[in-house]
This record gives structure tokens, C-alpha cells and sequence, in this order.
């Protein structure tokens, strides 16, 4: 992978830096080998218009297929499954689902500087949202929640261990991927975890979006890889979940709604 030049913010110290370090350590120099690297590869349908970097700024295709607005961050591979049936505000007549969805697909987030984010700044930016409803008819709320630096529509860089990867809604599909059913149609969900052997209620989501997904990117890979993964993406807010509290775990479990989806590199 070419080297990413990252701009990190200040961040609480962890509670175990001695660990967090040799988690960092080995993630650098354990990288997942499933054809991840970051390499914009640019399509004929494609604009260039990389460095513009949020969802406000995609126009909206044609309805009945995906159109990338800017070079992809991986080697993408066309999935005419969904590609071809499913644009990029997805499938609901919602205006608000409709914007949830372009920002699920927001592949052009890699023209920003490349930031760090770290599981407390997930649970941070949890108790910052928590009084944003499910349904965000104006996503720019979300753009720089409590004043911080991190929000929707950043390009971020993640550090976890893979607890768990299955594709998601694969019997009715969702409204990002316009209710299709089936395993190429939907995302894969990554379970993230600071600890192997952490509750799912601690933990975080990353999401690999159907769209272009490359062939090498599926459950069974992920759910070979034990040591720490570095993620990057697009940091997104899932206001369709309700994170883990001290009383109640719903499903899918997580602490924070806070994910990096989708993702553009592992």
C-alpha cells in the first residue's frame, strides 16, 4: 500500500497505550493481502473529480444503475447484480433515506487528508449524536458533531480486530441497495473489536458495499485474518441502529453508530 500521509487530531490517551501501540505496530507491518491496496482506477463512466469529497457534491444518476462521480479507491470490479439495478440514492422514495444512501455510497472521500480515528473517539462522537433522530432529513448535522474534527463525509483510518464478517439483509435487502435480496447485493458487515475477545456490544461496524466490490473481499477472507487490520473509508453515522447501553443490547450489536462505510481499504 503507498504511504498515506495522516492528519490526526488530539485524542484522549487510551487506557492501555503499551497496547494500542503494539496493536499499531502490528498492523503495519501485518497488512491484509486481499487486493485492498489504494488504487484509484478510473472507469469510463467516471468523472475525476476526486478531491471533492462529500455527498453533497454527487449528482444524481439514472435511477436503474451506479455510476461512480469519481475514481474509485480500489480495483474495482462492475457487479451487475446491483450496479446495473440500483443507483446511488438507493431504492426508497425517503428524501432522507434517499441522502442515508448516497452517503453509504460516497466512494470520494479519499481527496481529503487521511485521519486517524480511534475507538474513543467512536464513543465520543456517540454521546455527541445521541440526540440526532433516525430519520436526518439535513445530513449536515452530522458533518462536525459537538464542534469536533471528525464526522460524516471524512476520509478516516481505523485500527480493530475482525470478530465476525457475514453479508447483511441478504433475504430482503435494504434501501441502500434497493431491497434486493442475495449475497452479492448487499454488504458485507465487519465486526470490530479492540480486544479478540470483547462483547459485540463493545463493539464497532465497518461496512464493504456491494457496489464495484472487488472478488477478493468476502466473509470467509475476512473471517481468516486474526492479527489487527487497519480500515479506511468513509466515516459514516447509521442513525437506523441503536448502539448497546448498560440495560439493553439490540441487534446488530455496537457501542457506537459510528462506522466506516464504506469501506476503501483494509
Amino acid at each position: 500500500m503507498p504511504t498515506q500521509h495522516t492528519t490526526s487530531t488530539s485524542r484522549t490517551p487510551s487506557s492501555s497505550p503499551a497496547r494500542a501501540g503494539r496493536i499499531a505496530k502490528i498492523a503495519t507491518v501485518l497488512p491484509l493481502a486481499l487486493g485492498l491496496a489504494h488504487q484509484a482506477v478510473s472507469h469510463s463512466t467516471a468523472s475525476t473529480s476526486g478531491s471533492q469529497s462529500t455527498e453533497q457534491v454527487q449528482p444524481v444518476p439514472g435511477p436503474g444503475s451506479f455510476t461512480p462521480v469519481c475514481s474509485l479507491p480500489f480495483d474495482g470490479v462492475r457487479n451487475p447484480a446491483i450496479d446495473d439495478h440500483c443507483g446511488i440514492q438507493g431504492g426508497s422514495s425517503n428524501p432522507a433515506k434517499q441522502l442515508e444512501s448516497r452517503a453509504k455510497n460516497n466512494f470520494c472521500a479519499s481527496g481529503q487528508p487521511l485521519q486517524e480515528v480511534k475507538y474513543e473517539d467512536l464513543l465520543k462522537l456517540q454521546e455527541e449524536s445521541a440526540q440526532i433522530p433516525k430519520n436526518i432529513p439535513d445530513r449536515s448535522v452530522l458533518l462536525s458533531p459537538g464542534g469536533g474534527k471528525l464526522g460524516e463525509g471524512k476520509y478516516v483510518s481505523y485500527i480493530a480486530f475482525i470478530k465476525e464478517a457475514h453479508y447483511s439483509d441478504v433475504n430482503g435487502g435494504e434501501a441502500v441497495n434497493c431491497n434486493i435480496g442475495g449475497t452479492s447485493t448487499n454488504d458485507i458487515h465487519i465486526v470490530l473489536v479492540q480486544n479478540t475477545a470483547d462483547d459485540e456490544c463493545k463493539s464497532t461496524t465497518a461496512e464493504m458495499s456491494p457496489h464495484f466490490r472487488p472478488t477478493g473481499w468476502t466473509p470467509d477472507n475476512l473471517n481468516l485474518v486474526h492479527n489487527p487490520v487497519r480500515v479506511q473509508g468513509h466515516m459514516f453515522y447509521d442513525g437506523s441502529h441503536v448502539p448497546c447501553t448498560a440495560t439493553s443490547s439490540p441487534n446488530p450489536h455496537r457501542a457506537s453508530l459510528w462506522e466506516v462505510h464504506p469501506v476503501y481499504a483494509l
